[in-house]
């Protein structure tokens, strides 16, 4: 039971730190990845958010993928079926679920047995897109596997959603020095053209 009890703990206080600290969200994101695949010990895990765009759920960040090089509708596969309906998934045959799309495994010459998988939600209550990770190296995922998961969850989606805020703010204190330095300018042309 303490252990159980201490694994939420640590991971917690490991992605804390990691979000805490000031880098840029990719390197943070990469790292909340090590630390999951140590903690729910899995092969990999990665971060597809949902691009409005072109209806498609896109790798964000994976330690194993490149950033967009993997993108999927948003109602396919395991990850789509879990972003539509908004509940979190344990697959622990991947071939024989339904819901799994074997096309992203041929993309990335990669074999998943078994995932678990779950929505990042914002403050809103709005589907970013997913979290999942993939081959748990001994044995199937369980319940404390996916709880595990949905925690890093809330905390990645905090972290994404805070660096999008961060990134505006700066667009917007750029744009106001902008005006700023406009008007400082054009009080200097005026005052120099009166006296």
């Amino acid at each position: 039971m303490k252990e159980s009890m201490s694994r939420p703990y640590r991971l917690a206080n490991k992605l804390t730190h990691i979000f805490d600290l000031e880098i840029k969200i990719d390197a943070a994101l990469s790292v909340s990845m090590y630390y999951l695949n140590q903690f729910v010990d899995s092969e990999r895990s990665s971060i597809f958010l949902f691009k409005t765009w072109n209806q498609e759920l896109t790798v964000f960040s994976s330690l194993d993928l490149n950033r967009h090089e993997i993108s999927i509708p948003k109602s396919y596969g395991v990850a789509g079926w879990v972003f539509t309906n908004r509940k979190p998934a344990i697959v622990n045959n991947a071939y024989e679920d339904r819901r799994f799309y074997k096309k992203v495994d041929e993309m990335t010459n990669f074999n998943t047995r078994n995932l678990i998988c779950t929505p990042l939600l914002d403050c809103k209550d709005h589907c970013m897109g997913t979290l999942q990770s993939l081959n748990k190296t001994t044995g199937d995922f369980n319940a404390d596997d996916l709880g595990l998961l949905i925690l890093a969850a809330s905390m990645v989606a905090v972290a994404i959603n805070n660096s999008k805020l961060y990134d505006e703010i700066q667009v917007t204190n750029e744009a106001r020095r902008k005006i700023i330095n406009q008007l400082v300018g054009d009080m200097d042309t005026t005052i120099l053209g009166v006296a």
